[in-house]
């Protein structure tokens, strides 16, 4: 009897700067880990999130993986060497430090792990903001700072990484954080736990694969390393 297809579907933060790329990871690991590997593609986070029900291997952020497995009982299995990080921007005049946050309302994401992670370092450098201003995008968060409608605001760093100067024509880049607490998470569903060790290797093979070594290069990631329990995501989350 063959081996049931697996659906999978990625972050859209991810999927939206390269779709085709995605797609090819996962073709690749299909082959790297002797599965049988679809994908489905989730446009924005409200349909990700629908597709949670169906979908049975995730590449999530580390705040939805915790979601995915309170939801459906998901398993962790491996997290690339990419660690998601945070930037702190100004609107120009507003400063130039991370002190400069002190006092300041600023604006972020919500449910956003960059969002978490701006807020932990802000607590391990004894920086006390004002109050956090949520909107619905990290392009949002810098209109309003570009816009002056706020002066201070923190951004995922792959969101920031596309980038173009003009599009941060007047405003300052105070910090770019190097926490390297978490990156995002493959998580797999219960129904198919057996297979978690064949994904495990499988994503230790990408690396070692003509085709897979160009795509990981591309995504930016080095390689995977099993990742066996959230429970440290959890415990950032009560810091």
């Amino acid at each position: 009897m063959s081996s049931p297809v697996l659906t999978a579907s990625a972050c859209p933060h991810d999927t939206a700067k390269n779709l085709p790329t995605w797609i090819e990871f996962f073709l690749v690991l299909g082959q790297t880990s002797g599965l049988e590997i679809g994908y489905a593609h989730a446009a924005d986070f409200p349909e990700f999130y629908e597709r949670f029900r169906e979908v049975n291997l995730v590449y999530a952020n580390p705040l939805d993986a915790l979601r995915i497995e309170d939801e459906r009982g998901f398993l962790p299995v491996a997290m690339p060497d990419n660690y998601d990080e945070v930037v702190f921007v100004v609107r120009e005049g507003a400063g130039s430090t991370l002190e400069s946050f002190a006092g300041q309302p600023f604006a972020a994401v919500e449910n956003q792990f960059a969002t978490l992670l701006a807020c932990l370092i802000f607590k391990e450098e004894g920086v006390r903001t004002g109050e956090v201003r949520f909107y619905p995008s990290w392009g949002e968060v810098l209109a309003a700072v570009r816009g002056g409608e706020i002066g201070h605001g923190v951004l995922y760093k792959d969101f920031y990484a596309q980038l173009s100067d003009l599009s941060l024509e007047g405003v300052r880049t105070v910090k770019v954080s190097q926490a390297r607490r978490f990156a995002h998470v493959v998580m797999l569903d219960p129904e198919h736990a057996e297979r978690r060790e064949a994904l495990v290797q499988g994503l230790a093979r990408m690396a070692e694969h003509p085709l897979g070594r160009l795509i990981l290069d591309d995504l930016g990631i080095g390689g995977f390393a099993p990742f066996a329990s959230t429970e440290p995501i959890r415990e950032l989350l009560a810091c």
